[in-house]
């Protein structure tokens, strides 16, 4: 055992063993273009209201857009400008809609189609170069309009709940 310990010793010196210190440097940022999305932003149910279905009388056909708004407040002084990518689980006819989720009792043949404020189609689950930017002003409430409307995929719908849901995602210039 004393020559294992004496080797032991002999080898540390000759090789130079020894411990290390390491760093961890951790960073991080502050930036005053961003902006809080409002309580009344963060969690919402947008009521498409009831159609007849035969309102849906072939493949595009819509509901009548309902709006709704993503309020951001609490906007720093450089905010300018951000991106609001829309996710959710596409149609299967039709990726520029969110699918009906509705399992029991949902309506067939239908997708949701969200719209901007000018009610050009907003494609969901766009990369981030897709996406276009929305200006903000600055130490300023900024509302961010959209609608949201019923879009035939197929010629014929058949009655039930429609509803689907969505996440959004913003990304500050």
């Amino acid at each position: 055992m004393r020559r294992l310990l004496l080797l032991s010793m002999l080898l540390s010196t000759v090789f130079g063993v020894s411990a290390a210190d390491s760093v961890i440097t951790v960073k991080g940022q502050l930036r005053d273009n961003m902006c809080s999305v409002s309580v009344g932003s963060q969690d919402f149910t947008v009521d498409l209201q009831t159609y007849a279905t035969s309102a849906f009388r072939s493949v595009g056909s819509t509901s009548n857009p309902v709006p709704f708004s993503i309020t951001l407040e609490n906007c720093g002084s450089a905010a300018s400008a951000v991106k609001i990518n829309i996710t959710g689980t596409t149609d299967s006819t039709n990726s520029a809609l969110l699918k009906n989720t509705t399992a029991s009792g949902g309506a067939t043949g239908i997708g949701v189609q969200i719209l901007d404020a000018s009610k050009a189609i907003v494609r969901p689950n766009q990369s981030s170069s897709s996406l276009s930017s929305t200006n903000l002003t600055a130490n300023q409430t900024n509302i961010i309009s959209y609608y949201a409307q019923m879009v035939s995929t197929a010629a014929t719908v058949a009655a039930g709940t429609v509803s689907s849901t969505a996440n959004f995602t913003l990304q500050y210039n």
